[in-house]
């Protein structure tokens, strides 16, 4: 096939490209064994983007396991300019239950 007339198309010189923006996320797992048990987990996450051009996202997670050998887990991950994350992990040996709680502060410049 052979184009002819070409005209309308603009000459690019060099890429462009467009950078920034954040990213959060936050897992919950929980897992008990025997009778009765209990799993839970809930997560958490919202951005929104600032007047000024950056972005701000922030999530939260918890993870309750209740029975023989519980097992809760919350894992926190982001990227930006600024990340604040904190997980806390607590068994309680006299009710057979483990709970997991995190959260995750992210923000970009513009």
């Amino acid at each position: 096939m052979l184009i002819n007339d070409l005209s309308y198309l603009e000459s690019i010189s060099e890429p462009n490209t467009v950078s920034g923006g954040i990213l959060v996320g936050v897992t919950a797992d929980a897992l008990a064994t025997g009778d009765p048990t209990l799993a839970l987990t809930d997560t958490t996450t919202t951005i929104r983007e600032l007047g000024n051009g950056g972005f701000m996202g922030k999530g939260r997670g918890k993870a309750v396991a209740i029975g023989d050998d519980p097992l809760a887990f919350v894992n926190v991950f982001g990227d930006g300019d600024k990340v604040i994350t904190h997980t806390k992990v607590k068994y309680f040996p006299n009710k057979d239950m483990m709970v997991a709680k995190g959260f995750i502060k992210v923000m970009d410049r513009p």
